[in-house]
């Protein structure tokens, strides 16, 4: 009974695919990030559907004429960093695997984000993207500490369904999923039922972040909700609030959820952390030997058991080191660029959307939106330093959602000025009018954010 409605809910979200351009970028994002094929143990355990449903959305949308190819600047900084993946892999220490690791994740990074840009062009269509990619994260985390709760707590440490990562990794993304959430809960129904359970559900993500352990998701939370007190309207009166919130938690959850971070105070007898400390040498050093291509895709323990000895090897632990050495200086280069990028677009847009916010407040939730990606992107920068995260996509796509705010509301902001001044005077050409369209709310996005 349980496969059919999966098979048939499925089918029927692959039907309105075909249907609906937007529906298409919806159910994308859905098989993407809620993995429905993991659930089955038939037939969709099997089959490529995000392949399946990636096709679909673009024929859906070409077939409308709703696909336009767009490469903003993070999006070609993002494919050059494909690219320098793909040199890496051709200079691979151990080919075979550094290509296994390509096939295995490189396709879908290499597709989905420009089929995004090409099919997403109204504010609309992207917060409800927001809203499906981060729900279909939360949804696994809801439902998974639901249970281990009525189980009576418990230390997640296996592969989670619906999720591709350990515990740790599925800690850091859940924090960026919980900032995602903060900033989209002004976009809910004024309704009592609706906030109750949109709160309740954030409080079992938080509680699922408890139950992986992860002492990196736990100081990711603390950054997230720190420079979110930090940079609102009411600082002191939220750092204080965090603050009870924080030992009221401490109090209320059992001490052995804790007790990793106990370790912290004695980092040389800390097996784990001893671990990190060793492979991040280790990555220094096989990009020293390296400079160039690094040792290529997930060649990093392979290349070290060859050559090291006297030393437990083990992953990278920070997706900086892993690209260092796996990809060489620049492959570090061109990523510390893309969050630099990255993060500069989030602050800028949020300034910029205070003032916009004002006058018109409809669009008071994009505001929020940027406001907690920023402080869940800064956040998941300090946490990806103890964790391979490169192959990891929900923070990619976060960074993208996040940054496509801006131009869709020039785009807006522009439309409503044309209905409010109407037609084009007589002499005027329909260029000219939509070039001045687009150069208005663009200045004002200049003057508010100070550039």
């Amino acid at each position: 009974m349980r496969e059919l409605a999966l098979n048939a809910v499925v089918g029927a979200a692959l039907l309105l695919a075909l249907y609906s351009a937007p529906g298409s970028v919806l159910v994308l994002n859905w098989i993407w990030f809620q993995r429905p094929g993991d659930f089955s143990f038939g037939t969709l355990s099997t089959m490529p559907l995000f392949t399946i449903a990636l096709g679909i959305a673009v024929i859906s949308n070409v077939a409308r004429g709703q696909f336009h190819l767009r490469f903003p600047p993070l999006l070609v900084v993002f494919v050059a960093f494909l690219c320098w993946i793909t040199l890496s892999a051709v200079y691979a220490y151990n080919s075979e695997q550094a290509w296994l690791a390509y096939r295995r994740f490189l396709p879908s990074m290499w597709l989905a984000p420009i089929v995004l840009f090409a099919t997403i062009h109204d504010l609309r269509l992207l917060r409800w993207t927001l809203w499906v990619a981060a729900g279909s994260v939360a949804l696994t985390a809801v439902k998974t500490s639901a249970i281990l709760t009525a189980q009576g707590g418990s230390y997640l440490t296996q592969q989670i369904s619906g999720f591709v990562g350990d515990n740790n990794v599925f800690g850091l993304v859940l924090c960026l999923v919980m900032a995602m959430l903060m900033g989209l809960r002004t976009t809910l129904p004024a309704k009592r039922w609706v906030r109750g359970m949109f709160f309740g559900s954030l409080a079992l993500v938080l509680l699922c972040i408890v139950y992986t352990r992860s002492r990196g998701a736990f100081a990711s939370v603390g950054i997230i909700l720190f420079v979110g007190s930090i940079f609102s309207d009411r600082p002191i009166r939220n750092v204080f609030l965090l603050f009870v919130l924080a030992v009221g938690a401490y109090l209320a959850i059992p001490s052995e959820y804790f007790e990793r971070l106990s370790t912290l105070e004695n980092l040389s007898a800390d097996e784990s952390a001893q671990g990190r400390f060793e492979n991040w040498e280790l990555a220094w050093r096989s990009a020293l030997e390296n400079p160039i291509f690094g040792v290529g895709p997930e060649n990093h323990m392979v290349y070290n058991r060859a050559l090291r000895s006297g030393v437990t090897i083990r992953v990278a632990h920070s997706v900086y080191f892993q690209v260092l050495g796996e990809l060489g200086f620049i492959g570090l280069g061109l990523y510390l660029l893309f969050v630099c990028m990255g993060l500069t677009t989030l602050y800028r847009t949020w300034r910029a959307m205070i003032p916009v916010a004002v006058s018109h407040p409809d669009l008071a939730w994009v505001r929020d939106t940027a406001f907690w990606l920023t402080c869940g992107y800064i956040g998941y920068i300090f946490g990806s330093g103890l964790l391979n995260m490169l192959y990891i996509e929900f923070p990619w796509y976060a960074v993208f959602y996040g940054t496509m705010l801006r131009p869709l509301v020039e785009r807006e902001l522009a439309a409503r000025q044309a209905a409010t001044q109407g037609s084009p005077p007589p002499g005027t050409t329909s260029a000219s009018a939509d070039d001045e369209e687009e150069a208005a709310p663009r200045r004002r996005w200049q003057s508010s954010d100070g550039r």
